[in-house]
């Protein structure tokens, strides 16, 4: 099973397979619901992976301060005005500030490979203040086991489809299809499943502590930094 990520479509595509256009048409799907009243509480976000900021939109409309971490310079050239970007690998960011909220949305702390997700937190920690809160989102275990070839919804007049799934083991590798009434774009890629146990043990390896996950299916963790920072 291969771990690369790949897209098809109009427009330009992100190195991850993720396309420009696309995102641009894609409204907030709640993706902070769980999270929004602990990130009432602060006057600033780091988003690492914002795209064209959809969730930086909504952290802006919650009051706070948002900036966004994003490879595609594309992507980042929609950012809402007010949103400031960077353009930059989540693994290398070097900002050289601080943040009292860090946010690893958009599953990424499922990567395939154990090495970048490890570099995913380390960039989170280097960018946390000291007493901010660190806030990551998995995918849900029981979803990608259940998940299945059809369409799974639509959005902001895009459908959604699931045009192929496989499984070994623990890692998922997904086709999914974007349908517009103009357009249609696909993205492949592969997703590891994981529980809240394997996540907090990353994380503590990394100077996360004081553990809590939030929403109803538990997907969104809490996280705040240790005072000693131990190299994972």
């Amino acid at each position: 099973m291969t771990h690369s990520s790949f897209g098809s479509g109009p427009g330009s595509q992100t190195p991850d397979g993720c396309s420009v256009d696309l995102y641009r048409r894609l409204p907030y799907l709640g993706d902070l619901q769980d999270v929004e009243s602990e990130l009432l509480k602060f006057p600033a976000a780091l988003e690492l992976g914002c795209g064209t900021g959809r969730l930086c939109l909504r952290l802006q409309q919650l009051g706070l301060q948002p900036t966004g971490v994003d490879e595609s310079a594309e992507m980042l050239a929609h950012l809402p005005p007010g949103v400031a970007g960077i353009q930059s690998a989540i693994e290398t960011l070097d900002a050289g500030r601080h943040w009292p909220v860090v946010l690893l949305p958009s599953h990424l702390i499922n990567h395939p490979d154990e090495s970048t997700r490890r570099r995913f937190v380390q960039a989170a920690r280097r960018h946390l203040a000291p007493g901010g809160i660190f806030f990551a989102k998995r995918h849900s275990p029981h979803w990608l086991a259940a998940a299945t070839p059809g369409r799974l919804g639509a959005a902001g007049g895009v459908v959604l489809v699931a045009e192929h799934v496989a499984r070994d083991g623990d890692l998922v590798s997904m086709r999914l299809r974007y349908e517009a009434d103009d357009a249609a774009w696909t993205q492949s890629f592969t997703t590891r499943s994981l529980e809240q146990a394997d996540i907090e043990v990353l994380l503590a390896a990394c100077g996360f502590g004081s553990f809590r996950w939030l929403g109803e299916q538990g997907l969104w963790l809490m996280a705040s930094a240790c005072d000693t920072v131990v190299p994972c």
